[in-house]
């Protein structure tokens, strides 16, 4: 009986302990499950992605449109960048390049097509660079550890002028492809941060055929006057001395006329 009871608390333990085992799988394997979900978030939220954005449409009025864009891009914490307006016979259009935060992309466009009165096209682009980010931004940890090692040498261990020269040498190449590198990704967060939108919009007008109107001013004339003598002159004396042989004949001719003519006559 003794044996039994012993035995039966032996099997107690091991139960207890069994479901303790599982708790703790259970609660670890949730801690896990977290912990992925949370790395996974934190990596989704520091994707690096380009948007870039280009629109093209009719409007109304090509001025009261414009100064409407202004006000959108104010409104979204975007800014203008470029605005170049052309003119023709049939139309006149407006390119606007506009920067605004990337979250902000669709509901700006949303916002702006409101003006269009006929779109030509809409396009969306978004390049991952994430990947690229994050391999600049190794290289980046590993050139500056090797700077500091740099640094380290020539503070503690560079014995001659030499050694000097030479660990400087190293730590300006390393300094200047940090440096690139730190361009690089500032250039990166920059594009990820404000997308970039390209708005053509222009308005139709009526063809008006305008006459070549344009007359020369006086002193223009005057100019030319004087230029187109002194080139009638030029002329003149070239010709003469192409014919020179002709000339020197008719003056020997007028030199014995007299001459001439009385042996004619005779």
């Amino acid at each position: 009986m003794k044996y039994f009871g012993s035995l039966i608390l032996i099997l107690c333990l091991c139960a207890c302990h069994s479901q303790s085992d599982q708790g703790s799988l259970t609660e670890s394997r949730l801690e896990f499950d977290d912990s992925e979900q949370q790395s996974s978030s934190d990596f989704e939220s520091d994707r690096k992605v380009i948007k870039t954005a280009e629109i093209r449409f009719q409007v109304k009025d090509l001025n009261s449109t414009t100064n409407e864009i202004k006000r959108i891009s104010e409104n979204y914490s975007g800014s203008i960048a470029n605005m170049s307006q052309v003119n023709n016979n049939y139309e006149i259009s407006n390119h606007i390049t506009v920067r605004i935060p990337s979250e902000k992309l669709d509901s700006f466009l949303a916002e702006v097509e409101k003006e269009s009165i006929f779109t030509n096209y809409k396009r969306i682009s978004a390049q991952d660079v994430t990947e690229e980010f994050l391999d600049i931004t190794t290289r980046l940890n590993t050139k500056k550890e090797v700077r500091n090692r740099y640094i380290e040498i020539l503070r503690d261990k560079a014995k001659s002028v030499e050694d000097i020269l030479n660990a400087e040498e190293k730590i300006r190449v390393i300094q200047e492809e940090i440096e690139s590198i730190e361009g690089r990704i500032k250039y990166i967060n920059n594009k990820a941060a404000l997308s970039t939108i390209n708005i053509n919009i222009y308005q139709e007008v009526e063809y008006v055929s305008k006459p070549n109107v344009y007359k020369k001013p006086f002193i223009t004339k005057v100019k030319e006057g004087f230029s187109n003598g002194w080139s009638l002159i030029v002329n003149i004396v070239i010709g003469l001395i192409n014919i020179w042989p002709i000339i020197l004949i008719f003056i020997i001719f007028l030199i014995f006329r007299r001459k001439i003519y009385k042996l004619v006559k005779r």
